[in-house]
């Protein structure tokens, strides 16, 4: 069965961004749609994140059904803090890589400056005191 990135998102306790960074990054397989969208297979997506319920039907509570309220909104946290901790160690990548590409490019350009200039002449610190003959 093929569900969207949001039907997914609703499905796992996810937030879509974090559906798609997984497609992006190749721990879920998915079809892109003409329109922009994703269809992600159901076997799949729950390969990779658990469901929140067995019945995708149901309506009302979305937490599992053995487990304390107090034990559910504890994994919701760390799911939360998980994801969060997830997109700054993407966001920490990324500026790695921005660094290095910085740091490339100023060596490159280093390389090819002229050798600096040097005057034998001697600028004198106090300029209207001229040497005297």
């Amino acid at each position: 069965m093929m569900i969207s990135a949001s039907q997914a998102a609703k499905r796992t306790g996810k937030s879509v961004p974090t559906i798609t960074r997984a497609i992006k990054s190749g721990k879920i397989s998915a079809e892109k749609m003409g329109s922009g969208g994703y269809q992600i297979d159901a076997a799949e997506l729950f390969r990779v994140f658990s469901p929140l319920d067995t019945d995708p039907n149901a309506k009302g509570n979305t937490s599992p059904p053995s487990a304390p309220t107090n034990q559910a909104s504890e994994t919701h946290a760390l799911r939360l803090l998980q994801e969060k901790v997830e997109a700054l160690e993407a966001a920490l990548s990324d500026t790695k890589g921005e660094r290095d590409e910085w740091r490339d490019q100023a060596k490159r350009l280093a390389v090819a400056l002229p050798p600096p200039v040097t005057s034998s002449v001697h600028n004198r610190w106090w300029p209207f005191r001229k040497k005297q003959v």
